[in-house]
């Protein structure tokens, strides 16, 4: 079973947390603290790849979501964009964890392959 929309915003949430620098901090903000139906219409705010608007959602190829290419590594050419959160640590850095809001402690690994597995169900809501 996939996981949720809200877990999904935990893991960013832990991720943010443990950052360097946090997104709040940012042009683009906390964009994920949103309700379900933007983040499936909605575009990531201040952010542009190739002078267009970044989508929070790939509805043609989900596995393909700048937010999630960017956890992984650097992302779009122009400008091109560095792996967040910026500065890490990382998802991808060897031994990464995070302990979310129920205390749970998950590691990068799961993270990546649990939101994958959400996006290429199509991101439901409740999992």
């Amino acid at each position: 079973m996939a996981i949720t929309f809200n877990r999904f915003k935990q893991y960013l949430d832990a991720i943010d947390a443990a950052g360097n620098l946090q997104a709040s901090g940012s042009n683009h903000g906390v964009w994920w603290d949103i309700d379900y139906a933007p983040f499936k219409t909605g575009t990531i705010p201040s952010k542009k790849c190739n002078a267009q608007p970044v989508p929070i959602f790939n509805t043609a190829n989900p596995k393909q979501s700048a937010f999630y290419l960017i956890l992984q590594g650097g992302w779009c050419q122009n400008p091109s964009m560095p792996q967040m959160p910026k500065t890490g640590p990382f998802i991808t850095d060897p031994g990464y964890s995070v302990t979310l809001s129920d205390g749970s402690v998950i590691t990068g690994t799961q993270i990546i392959q649990d939101i994958g597995d959400w996006l290429a169900a199509g991101a439901p809501e409740l999992g």
